[in-house]
């Protein structure tokens, strides 16, 4: 059975958030792109970058204290890879500062100076993720390699390879630490949990051999979800997100979604305890297609909504990190994006504000021709297809098989301006590949769904 329904202005999200449009900052830093980005509580924007014709464009860590208007350039180096947030606000960052090898570097003033290298890999090595966890005396300094985790029990006085467990050749794309203290790895060789400090992994199943993890985010439960458990996100080289769940210790992986042919490249959830809500955001960096740029939500088992307006035409998204802010009218999100376009323009960062508000409903007509992903997907039996209209206009919504044989048409009659979604069951169909062709005046989308039963 098929339902539609015309709505003057579709809200974004299933809670109380609507977004602004994407702005560049003011001044750009330099580089060749950003590996990594990190927003501070308190304003600050840091950001890894690489070089471009190295040493034509330098890369290595930038700063800006004013929102993005101006950007100090903290290291000079041939490539700054990734940074973190520890739990006491130290900062530790990967640098390569070419011919030496890479390392791992601390900044505990803001990443005003940076201290090391602590660590050092060998030549032809790199780090690619770091993790603090805390500990008495001493915490625990996780560091995700080409030749796995490395892991420091004295502080970073010390380093040694804490891979028991982690099939070889496993590289450590991101490491993250939830709040019971179990560590995820993501890795080439797919999802390793420790329970015990990394002194023994174990392989998540569910995870095709084939893909890479890329990212990682953990998902904690809001005082309004009744039952459930915290969940592990990972985002794949393949642009995929699988999920798990800690109460099997995260080892039992499960598809949620996919985004075409793109890497999941960088993952964040922000919480806004006033409002009792969470948004997920999503960069997701393109192979082709039209698929590049950001994707969010505050509900992940609805779906996610592209939100590119602003951004480049399929934008070489690499980074998201963003916080939560008070206003007058509440609690805000500010959401900052790096891009990674391998040139001599700069390493280019935009931001974008979701404002809270008691109306999740704007009335206003569209202004171009859309048709979005639907959601969830995959999805069984039953999936949501949503489009918008500038103009009154003849409209056709197919459906067809992965050999291009009709399925069902959805619509084929003319329609006012407006937006629309369309729930589609697929209740008597095979598991499969489909997709789904908008025709509306000149204007021809066609976009791929899966069915999993």
């Amino acid at each position: 059975m098929v339902k539609y329904y015309f709505i003057l202005a579709i809200g974004l999200f299933s809670g109380q958030l609507f977004p602004q449009s994407w702005v560049q900052t003011t001044s750009t830093p330099i580089g060749g792109g950003v590996t990594d980005l990190l927003v501070r509580n308190n304003g600050d924007i840091i950001a890894t970058v690489g070089s471009f014709n190295w040493p034509g464009v330098a890369g290595g860590i930038r700063k800006s204290t004013d929102g993005g208007q101006t950007w100090q350039n903290v290291v000079s180096a041939f490539n700054g890879r990734t940074i973190e947030e520890a739990f006491d606000g130290s900062l530790y960052a990967s640098i390569w500062f070419y011919p030496q090898n890479e390392g791992l570097y601390r900044s505990t003033n803001g990443g005003d100076n940076w201290a090391g290298p602590i660590y050092s890999v060998p030549s032809g090595n790199n780090i690619f993720s770091v993790a603090v966890k805390y500990g008495t005396p001493n915490h625990t300094i996780f560091a995700g390699t080409r030749s796995g985790v490395m892991r420091s029990t004295d502080s970073g006085v010390s380093f040694q390879s804490a891979n028991n467990g982690i099939l070889p050749n496993s590289w450590v794309r991101d490491l993250e630490i939830d709040s019971s203290g179990i560590i995820a790895a993501a890795t080439t060789n797919g999802l390793f949990v420790s329970t015990n400090n990394g002194d023994l992994w174990e392989q998540a199943t569910g995870i095709p051999a084939s893909d890479t993890i890329v990212t990682l985010i953990y998902d904690y439960l809001l005082t309004t979800e009744d039952g459930g458990d915290p969940r592990l996100y990972m985002g794949s080289q393949k642009g995929y997100i699988y999920q798990s769940f800690r109460d099997n210790m995260y080892l039992t992986a499960t598809l949620l979604t996919i985004f075409g042919d793109g890497e999941v490249a960088s993952m964040m959830g922000l919480y806004l305890t006033q409002e009792n809500e969470k948004l997920h955001g999503v960069a997701v960096f393109p192979k082709s297609d039209d698929v590049g740029g950001v994707y969010v939500t505050n509900d992940t088992r609805v779906g996610f909504v592209k939100e590119n307006d602003g951004l480049p035409s399929n934008p070489k998204v690499s980074a998201l990190s963003g916080r939560v802010v008070q206003a007058r009218s509440g609690e805000e999100v500010e959401m900052y994006a790096g891009l990674y376009e391998n040139s001599s323009a700069g390493a280019k960062i935009y931001k974008r504000t979701f404002v809270v508000s008691v109306e999740n409903i704007i009335s206003e007509i569209p202004e171009e021709y859309k048709l979005e992903q639907n959601y969830p997907n995959p999805f069984n039996p039953t999936t949501t297809i949503q489009f918008s209209i500038p103009e009154q206009t003849f409209v056709k919504l197919e459906v067809f098989s992965s050999l291009g044989e009709k399925i069902s048409t959805l619509v084929s009659e003319e329609l006012n301006a407006g937006n629309y979604k369309y729930e589609w069951s697929a209740i008597n169909l095979p598991s499969g590949i489909y997709y789904y062709k908008l025709s509306a005046n000149e204007f021809s989308k066609t976009n791929k769904m899966i069915l999993l039963k």
